[in-house]
């Protein structure tokens, strides 16, 4: 089946890593995880950055339609499609869309703050 950006985001499951290939062909990538992804927070909960704790990955920004915010973390109510998904189809790499975890000093657990997409180049 092919995808489109339509149908992108049923396919990119949370953890999930494809490859897009030059032709805009997407398959599923064995054997490649996905980074782990984290937020921090300073003392007053102020988001200071994130930290993909694995070589290679980037995170996609400016996709959000969050109010005054530009950055790689995505709503939950977002999902892959639009331009998003159009710039994915079109730029051969691997992909996948991962969870965000907030780190902070008070909790054992980190909290979801959102999801993001992560992109690591064609080796």
């Amino acid at each position: 089946m092919t995808v489109t950006t339509d149908t992108l985001d049923e396919r990119m499951e949370l953890g999930h890593v494809i490859r897009v290939r030059a032709d805009g062909s997407v398959t599923d990538e064995h054997g490649v995880y996905a980074p782990e992804v984290y937020s921090a927070t300073d003392q007053i909960g102020q988001f200071v950055g994130l930290d993909t704790r694995d070589g290679g990955w980037s995170l996609m920004e400016g996709y959000t339609g969050q109010y005054g915010y530009r950055g790689p973390v995505m709503h939950a109510s977002e999902y892959v499609g639009g331009r998003m998904a159009e710039d994915i189809l079109a730029t051969p790499g691997l992909y996948v869309a991962v969870v965000v975890n907030v780190l902070s000093d008070t909790e054992e657990d980190p909290e979801p703050a959102g999801w993001a997409v992560a992109y690591r180049e064609d080796a």
